[in-house]
């Protein structure tokens, strides 16, 4: 996805240094390297803008609730009160097998969440997927328009 947008700016580099070399006249070669460098720029901040909707998101995903911090509390939890009956020497053997089980369980529920936040990070991916290749066409259509602009007003 990187690589979309780094293929743009070399490309909008290229087109710029071809436009600022070719024109005589200096008004007209200056409008057009001004308006490539503003459709540099909205592009690049639209770019900026879906990355860091992207990373929210994926904050979003991982620190909703049933997150892997959670369930590492609910377990410490409900390990330190089996614990304190084997310190006590209350009902040791029970104790250390219902410790096995909690973490059996508990290991359990991580990985079902390490499954869902796959998932849903995956469906982000997609759709960070789509608005990247969007935006590539849209920057390509103005770089087409401003070429045309540019090759008219030679």
């Amino acid at each position: 996805m990187k690589t979309i947008v780094l293929s743009a700016l070399i490309s909008v580099a290229t087109l710029g240094s071809s436009l600022a070399g070719s024109s005589n006249d200096p008004a007209k070669e200056k409008s057009s390297v001004t308006a490539l460098k503003e459709a540099l720029a909205f592009h690049q901040y639209n770019i900026g803008v879906l990355y860091s909707q992207y990373d929210l998101a994926e904050q979003r995903i991982k620190t909703s609730r049933g997150n892997h911090a959670e369930l590492d509390r609910e377990r410490k939890y409900f390990v330190s009160l089996y614990q304190q009956d084997i310190d006590n020497g209350i009902r040791v053997e029970q104790s250390k097998k219902a410790i096995a089980e909690i973490n059996s369980r508990y290991a359990k529920l991580h990985a079902e969440r390490d499954a869902y936040e796959a998932k849903e990070i995956a469906k982000l991916q997609k759709l960070l997927e789509t608005a990247l290749k969007k935006e590539e066409r849209e920057f390509n259509k103005t770089k087409k328009e401003l070429a045309q602009i540019t090759s008219a007003a030679r």
